[in-house]
């Protein structure tokens, strides 16, 4: 027998579209634990505890976490960083964004960034949400 052209080619579908169904399983499991993750590193940040463990980065992203608010020791000032436009590997750790992260106004010695939490929406979204529901407070 000599080699089969369209045989081939239906194994090779059936093999992809049996992976992307088990992956398709797989995704409520993922995004659940990456959410949970998130969540426990979130309140460990607010309450000021000892850094066990930190999410990486492709967890961050499963989860739809995509901002990472980070806050300047010196100078206070919080930002967002999208870690959508990040070129860093999925399986890095956030913390290894640290040094990289230094505030640009307070250079050339700026202290190292302060990790404040992982983030669904960016801290323009949050600021606008608040003063719009300042803004319907003082009319009520």
């Amino acid at each position: 027998m000599g080699f089969n052209k369209r045989r081939m080619e239906s194994e090779r579908a059936a093999a992809a579209a049996e992976e992307s169904e088990a992956r398709r399983a797989l995704e409520p499991q993922i995004l659940g634990d990456a959410q949970r993750l998130i969540a426990t590193w979130n309140a460990r940040q607010e309450a000021r505890m000892p850094m066990l463990f930190s999410p990486t980065i492709g967890a961050a992203i499963a989860g739809r976490h995509w901002f990472l608010w980070v806050r300047c020791q010196a100078c206070r000032t919080v930002n967002a960083i999208d870690l959508r436009t990040l070129d860093r590997h999925p399986d890095a750790a956030v913390t290894s964004l640290i040094p990289w992260l230094s505030c640009r106004s307070c250079r050339p010695h700026a202290p190292f960034a302060e990790l404040m939490r992982l983030s669904s929406r960016s801290i323009s979204v949050v600021r606008m949400y608040e003063g719009a529901r300042k803004f319907s407070r003082t009319e009520a």
